[in-house]
């Protein structure tokens, strides 16, 4: 009887130990299994190239919940919102905090390294309007005291105003014409599908179908427009600022 007593306790006893050593290498996995997680909510993404040339260029930015855009540097830009989204900024190796944009909100960046990661739900989308170095055609008399804004306020908002950019919003009608007027360096960025007409005194007249997002370059030149479509005509007019505008 003894004896049994001695070994039902040492059974007892490795049974106990095998029991707590199996729960700790299910611990000890749970740990492991949770990592992949921790390296998907630190993706990093790559902008895509929209347009350049030897003036601009034009990035879209698209970040899901949980991912970075890696720090790099930037030049002179404008950027655009096409969402609603908060995120997390970074200058020059310094956290800056969270930052929250509404869609068409419009606002400016200085040359420099920079980085941001999405830390909320909500897919954080943009574009980049950047400047580079190289001298933009003279624009001659064609200034941007005599752009789109001045000759047809009711139809075009400015969104921003700096010494390298500005950025009008146009939205017109069917049917709606804009008169001739000055156009700068400028970039023009579709918001919707739409159809122009376009009279310019730098080639000749053409009519012109846009899809959302399509983007083309423009040097300075008088022109008029007409929507001629069935839609009304939404896009962004990127003005490219020489330094003595």
């Amino acid at each position: 009887m003894k004896r049994t007593k001695q070994f039902l306790s040492i059974f007892m006893l490795v049974a106990f130990t095998s029991l707590y050593l199996s729960c700790k290498n299910t611990d000890k996995k749970d740990a492991v299994s949770e990592e992949p997680s921790e390296e998907i909510a630190t993706k990093t993404v790559s902008p895509v190239v929209l347009f350049e040339n030897d003036y601009a260029k034009v990035v879209k930015v698209t970040l899901n919940e949980g991912e970075a855009l890696a720090a790099h540097p930037g030049e002179e830009r404008v950027i655009y919102s096409l969402t609603d989204y908060t995120i997390a900024w970074q200058e020059q190796d310094e956290e800056m905090g969270s930052k929250s944009w509404k869609k068409g909100d419009a606002h400016a960046h200085t040359a420099g390294q920079h980085a941001a990661k999405n830390n909320s739900t909500d897919t954080a989308e943009w574009l980049t309007f950047s400047k580079k170095d190289t001298k933009l055609p003279a624009c001659a008399e064609n200034t941007l005291e005599k752009d789109v804004n001045s000759v047809a306020p009711d139809v075009s908002k400015l969104l921003l105003d700096n010494d390298d950019f500005r950025i009008t919003m146009v939205t017109l009608p069917e049917g709606e014409k804009i008169p001739i007027h000055s156009g700068s360096n400028r970039i023009i960025y579709a918001l919707s599908d739409y159809e122009l007409e376009y009279t310019s005194d730098t080639q000749d007249d053409l009519d012109k179908q846009f899809k959302s997002g399509d983007i083309h370059w423009h040097e300075t030149c008088e022109h008029s427009i007409e929507n001629i479509g069935k839609t009304e005509a939404s896009f962004l007019v990127v003005s490219y600022k020489q330094k003595d505008e």
